[in-house]
């Protein structure tokens, strides 16, 4: 199992206090200083990278709701530039405000599910003897998951000639 960006974040943030702190030597003022705001760091991120796609949805629905309605009150009363630019911004496509509903780990603990049943289901098929179709869809999915898999991992250094994880995630909309 690849561990999850907490998961990941708990560890450094256990290993920066179990090794990196102790072995700074006691009179290193500063040192420890960015040890702590370091720390504060760690803290920080394990707190709320989470809930940041969901603050992201909620807030962009808020502002646009909020630009929708202004844009109804100021009617003729304000410039039609204004107007058309404020017009442009609403039209370009945004998330759906249900997109904001499901906790991060919520989603990935249903991923994890969906993926345990696809398995099942496959490996049940496969000992079918009509299974090309199964074996299609199993090998579709798996060439997806690769890809994307190499993208968000591309910073650590494994992975060569990866895509960016953004252009990655975009190619799967536009399919």
């Amino acid at each position: 199992m690849v561990p999850t960006v907490t998961q990941q974040l708990r560890s450094m943030r256990r290993r920066f206090c179990d090794t990196i702190l102790p072995a700074l030597p006691p009179d290193a003022e500063f040192a420890h200083e960015q040890a702590n705001l370091m720390l504060a760091t760690f803290d920080w991120l394990l707190d709320t990278h989470e809930h940041e796609y969901r603050y992201q949805v909620v807030e962009n629905n808020e502002y646009r709701s909020l630009l929708t309605e202004l844009v109804f009150l100021a009617g003729a009363a304000v410039g039609e530039q204004l107007r058309e630019e404020a017009d442009a911004c609403l039209a370009e496509p945004g998330p759906a405000p249900g997109e904001a509903s499901i906790p991060q780990a919520d989603l990935a603990d249903q991923t994890r599910r969906l993926k345990e049943h696809a398995m099942r289901l496959v490996s049940a098929l496969l000992a079918d003897s009509e299974s090309a179709e199964a074996r299609a869809l199993l090998a579709k999915t798996a060439r997806a998951q690769g890809h994307r898999d190499l993208a968000y991992y591309r910073l650590t250094g494994f992975p060569r000639d990866a895509a960016e994880i953004q252009s990655t995630l975009d190619s799967v909309q536009h399919d």
